[in-house]
């Protein structure tokens, strides 16, 4: 009787052990992850605001990353539109016109990154997540000069970037073989 009691607690323990690690080796991907990123603090926000990202793989991770992105540059895309119809200055509705394009631009390579992850074709993953990042910057350009850019708009395409560079890293990693 004592050594099946011994051997119930040993049982419990080691299960627990191994749930624990699991959680553990989750949230040091997170961290790895975003530690590499230009932007950790979007990074760790958005990955640990994501209930999908507890059990998720490097894989399962790059999923969560495109999602978010496409979202962000969704509703970003959005808000450039209600500026370009607020807009009065001719300069600010040019530049508006502008980002709408590089907008739909990083919406269309964002609407692809999925079958890149899907078929493991991690270069195409990377290429086409480095275009969809520098449509927001080069959007930003448009305002080195005054009239300046909306902080409204600042802000979403800065988390747009640091949300892209979530799949960036990813598609680093997995193209070193790094699968976690």
């Amino acid at each position: 009787m004592a050594l099946s009691y011994n051997f119930a607690i040993f049982l419990i323990a080691s299960v627990l052990s191994i749930l624990f690690t699991l959680t553990s080796v989750k949230a040091d991907l997170i961290n790895d992850v975003c530690s590499k990123t230009q932007k950790p603090a979007i990074c760790l926000s958005a990955l640990n605001g994501d209930p999908r990202s507890k059990g998720a793989n490097l894989e399962g991770l790059g999923t969560i990353s495109i999602d978010l992105s496409q979202k962000n540059a969704k509703s970003t895309h959005d808000l450039v539109s209600t500026l370009l119809t607020q807009a009065t200055d001719p300069n600010l509705k040019r530049r508006y016109t502008s980002c709408l394009e590089n907008y739909n631009d990083a919406l269309n390579n964002l609407g692809e990154l999925y079958g890149f992850l899907n078929s493991k074709d991690y270069d195409s993953l990377n290429i086409h997540a480095s275009a969809a990042s520098d449509d927001p910057s080069t959007c930003d350009d448009n305002f080195s000069g005054p009239p300046t850019e909306s902080p409204q708009l600042k802000d979403a395409s800065d988390k747009l970037q640091g949300l892209i560079g979530i799949t960036l890293v990813i598609s680093n990693q997995l193209k070193g073989g790094i699968h976690a």
